[in-house]
């Protein structure tokens, strides 16, 4: 009998993980899956910081309750179904639903209201630039850090306002 009869290629792809490529592949598959799961239980909490403050429980949490904080995150609840009940399962799957496509790049956001804001200090490009900036800057030695850092406080230090120097009044001599 031969490998070939008994494996199917499907089946060879279980084999990924013995190369150095296929580790990596699955510490990135388990990294995506934890930051799923920790961004559906954070979204899950503050859910219920939310209710909390209304004097209202996580556990009896209605429909209109998860699509007036889905609103409020200028999300699309058009795919939500209000006629049936809500129940903490079907609150984490939906929460769960959002985050996938989300991070899927899929846009789920409402499109009532799309806020107009300033691209320089919109808060979502500038976490995009300094997600960018901090991705560069760990690319680089500690010489070349050290380096960038040195030029950073030298501009630093020469933008700086100076306070203005007081004129002095030079005495007249007195014959």
């Amino acid at each position: 009998m031969k490998l070939n009869d008994i494996l199917t290629e499907s089946q060879l792809d279980e084999f990924i993980p013995l190369t150095k490529q296929g580790r990596d592949i699955r510490r990135a598959e388990k990294a995506g899956a934890a930051d799923l799961k920790q961004t559906v239980k954070d979204m899950e909490t503050e859910f219920a910081g939310i209710l909390g403050s209304q004097g209202k429980k996580f556990k009896t949490a209605t429909t209109d309750d998860v699509v007036q904080f889905l609103k409020s995150k200028n999300v699309d609840t058009k795919k939500i179904d209000a006629t049936q009940p809500m129940d903490a399962k079907r609150m984490q799957t939906i929460f769960t639903t959002l985050v996938r496509d989300k991070m899927g790049g899929k846009n789920i956001a409402g499109g009532a209201s799309a806020p107009t804001t300033n691209p320089t200090t919109d808060p979502k490009v500038l976490k995009t630039v300094y997600s960018q900036t901090k991705a560069a800057f760990s690319k680089l030695n500690m010489k070349e850090k050290r380096r960038l850092l040195a030029a950073l406080e030298k501009d630093i230090n020469a933008n700086a306002k100076k306070p203005a120097a007081k004129p002095q009044v030079k005495a007249k001599p007195t014959t």
